[in-house]
């Protein structure tokens, strides 16, 4: 009887455990979730992207879990080689461009977890997102997504200098300084060039670190500059013309370091150039009667740490029978002098001399004579014969004398531009200003 109640009771509880069980239980799927090692990576540099999958299930492993991960344009797989983690990573293929893991199985209520380096060959934000993960048990799940920055460096450069130059003058300097505000270092040669305008001559080109040429006027160097940092200042020395213009613009350009934003790469400066001697006319303009005597009052600017010695002063242009003089004949330092134009009035003469009575006047005058006393006649007759002789004796003494005259010149009138020119002593420096004059 016992042997016959057995197996009923055994399938009496077989039925109460199923009426108790009720229907198997639905499986999660599993989940994934990615991120990247930092959130920045330098241009062509690489950064390492991790992938964990987890089983949410308490009491059920999953088996064949899959997904794929296509990588965005500007990420590339780095090395398939380095793919490592708890996962089983045998189960995991890569490709340039893509990855992906198949048939893996995942314990209940664990996770495991596999990392891939990848290289930035873009700038940007590069945002990743795989497709859904799925597996045998717990079917279809979500994605997941990352995002990167790639980030590069980007050079500037600054120009400056202090003060305004002089002309001529020897050793007034520029300072450049390049920086790198970007978010990533440099990782290749950076070079410096100048563009030095006319009027200037560069000295010396100069700075810690950096490797520099007068000709061409370029410095270069191939260390890192890290992002947010700037190289040591270039010291850039030169010297100025006694031509150079009132103002100029140097220029200077920085290239390479591996950036990709070269609107930022120039700087300019424009300087202010004054002269270390110079000179102005307060009047530019005079007007004198020949014979007279016109003035001009001029400024003289000197520069009073040039050491320019005495300044002597000098004109051209003059008209004929014209000079010029100065009060001061010379100055030393800032201040006026006064130019001093003297013309000369024109004039005409005339004179009456008496002449040298030619010897044949007296012979006729003999024979006249001698003919009176012999000639016979009234005396009437004698006087008169005597007051014509003494009267050809007057014209004749008087005919043979002269008259003459002379016409002196003097300055000519018109318009003349009068150069006047101011020279030092020491140091070569000149000016120039021009003064009109008016004759009349």
């Amino acid at each position: 009887m016992s042997s016959i109640r057995t197996p009923k009771l055994i399938t009496i509880l077989c039925l109460l455990m199923f009426a108790y069980a009720g229907p198997a239980l639905a499986q999660s799927p599993p989940t994934i979730d990615k991120s990247f090692a930092s959130a920045t990576v330098g241009l062509n540099e690489s950064v390492t992207l991790t992938f964990t999958i987890t089983n949410p299930n308490p009491a059920t492993d999953l088996t064949g879990v899959s997904f794929n991960d296509n990588m965005p344009a500007g990420l590339l797989i780095a090395n398939p080689d380095s793919v490592s983690g708890s996962c089983d990573t045998s189960l995991v293929t890569t490709l340039a461009t893509s990855l992906n893991m198949t048939g893996a199985t995942i314990l209940a209520n664990s996770s495991c977890t596999f990392s891939v380096d990848v290289l930035a060959t873009t700038a940007g934000d590069q945002v990743n997102t795989t497709d859904p993960i799925t597996s045998n048990e717990g079917g279809t799940g979500g994605t997941a997504t990352a995002t990167v920055s790639v980030v590069v460096p980007d050079l500037t450069i600054a120009l400056s200098h202090t003060g305004n130059f002089l002309s001529p003058q020897t050793g007034a300097t520029y300072t450049i300084t390049v920086s790198n505000s970007g978010g990533a270092d440099t990782t290749a040669i950076i070079t410096v060039n100048d563009n030095l305008p006319s009027g200037l001559t560069a000295t010396d080109l100069s700075g810690p670190n950096w490797n520099c040429t007068l000709s061409p006027l370029q410095c270069t160097r191939g260390d890192t500059l890290f992002a947010g940092t700037s190289f040591e200042p270039i010291t850039l020395t030169v010297n100025v013309a006694k031509s150079a213009p009132a103002s100029v613009t140097n220029t200077v350009s920085v290239s390479g370091g591996n950036e990709t934003d070269t609107t930022n790469d120039t700087a300019s400066d424009p300087t202010q150039i004054n002269p270390v001697l110079a000179l102005a006319a307060q009047t530019t303009s005079v007007t004198v009667t020949a014979g007279g005597t016109a003035t001009s009052v001029l400024n003289v600017t000197a520069d009073s740490g040039s050491n320019l010695g005495a300044i002597t002063f000098a004109c051209s242009g003059l008209p004929a029978l014209a000079t010029c003089s100065f009060n001061p004949s010379s100055v030393t330092a800032t201040g006026q002098v006064t130019l001093s134009i003297a013309t000369t009035a024109g004039s005409s003469t005339s004179s009456r001399t008496a002449g040298t009575v030619p010897p044949f006047v007296f012979g006729v005058l003999a024979s006249l004579a001698l003919a009176f006393i012999t000639l016979g006649g009234s005396r009437r007759f004698r006087w008169r014969l005597a007051a014509t002789f003494a009267t050809l004796a007057l014209l004749a003494i008087a005919g043979c004398g002269g008259s003459h005259g002379a016409n002196r010149p003097g300055t000519p009138t018109g318009t003349f531009a009068i150069t006047v020119t101011a020279s030092s002593a020491n140091g070569g420096a000149t000016a120039i200003s021009t003064v009109n004059l008016t004759v009349q």
